[in-house]
C-alpha cells in the first residue's frame, strides 16, 4: 500500500452500491484533470466539480488528492501484477507482450493520465520494483550450471524492467502507434540479445 507522510494510507474503500459509484466518478474525473493540467494545479473542488459530488460524499471516501492518486495507482498495480503472476510464458523472463495487451486492452486514458509528471513517479516506481521482483528469479533459472553470471542479476533486472517501462512510457506518449505484438518484438530485439549471450557464458 502507497503511504503519505506520517504512515497514513489510503482510506479503507467501501463496497456498497453508492460508493462504487462515487469511486467511479471520482476516478473518472481526476483522470480527466490529470490529462488537462499537472497533478500540483489540481484543487480537491476540482474533482468535485468534475465528479458533480459533495465534500461530505469526497470525503467519506478520500482523505484528500494524494488519496485518489495512491488509490488509482494501486488499482493500477494491482492489475500489472496479476498480469505478472498469471503469464504462460514466464520463461521469457519478461512476459511483455502480456503487459503490452494489458494496457492496450484497459483503461487507456487512466494509465496515460497517471504516468504524467509527479502523478507518475508513485506509478513507475512501484512498476519498476515490482518488475525486478518478478525478473530476477525467473533469470536465476537459465543460468548456465547455476553458474553466478558475470553480472549480477539484480542489475540484469534492474535494466529490463527499465528498459521495458521506458518503451511502455513511450508507447502511451506516443498514443500507441504500434500493435502490443510488435512492441514485443521491440523488445525482444533491443532489450534481450545482450542478456542471453551473458546467461549463456560459461
Amino acid at each position: 500500500m502507497f503511504t503519505k507522510e506520517g504512515g497514513r494510507g489510503v482510506k479503507q474503500q467501501k463496497t456498497d452500491r453508492r460508493s462504487q459509484r462515487t469511486y467511479h466518478l471520482v476516478s473518472a474525473a481526476f483522470t480527466e484533470l490529470l490529462l488537462e493540467k499537472p497533478y500540483d494545479e489540481i484543487l480537491v473542488q476540482d474533482i468535485l466539480d468534475r465528479a458533480d459530488i459533495g465534500r461530505t460524499t469526497f470525503y467519506a471516501h478520500y482523505f484528500d488528492k494524494e488519496d485518489v492518486l495512491n488509490s488509482m495507482t494501486e488499482q493500477t498495480l494491482e492489475l500489472f501484477m496479476y498480469q505478472i503472476a498469471h503469464s504462460p510464458t514466464r520463461q521469457r523472463v519478461v512476459p511483455s507482450l502480456e503487459l503490452f495487451e494489458h494496457v492496450y486492452q484497459s483503461q487507456q486514458q487512466q494509465f496515460r493520465a497517471l504516468m504524467r509528471g509527479h502523478a507518475g513517479e508513485h506509478l513507475w516506481e512501484a512498476l519498476q520494483t515490482a518488475l525486478c521482483r518478478a525478473i530476477e528469479p525467473a533469470l536465476s533459472t537459465l543460468c548456465v550450471e547455476k553458474r553466478s553470471p558475470p553480472i549480477p542479476l539484480p542489475v540484469v533486472s534492474e535494466y529490463l524492467a527499465s528498459a521495458f517501462l521506458t518503451l511502455l512510457k513511450w508507447w502511451l506518449s506516443a498514443d500507441m502507434p504500434y500493435p502490443p505484438e510488435q512492441m514485443e518484438s521491440i523488445f525482444q530485439q533491443l532489450a534481450l540479445p545482450g542478456v542471453w549471450a551473458m546467461l549463456k557464458e560459461k
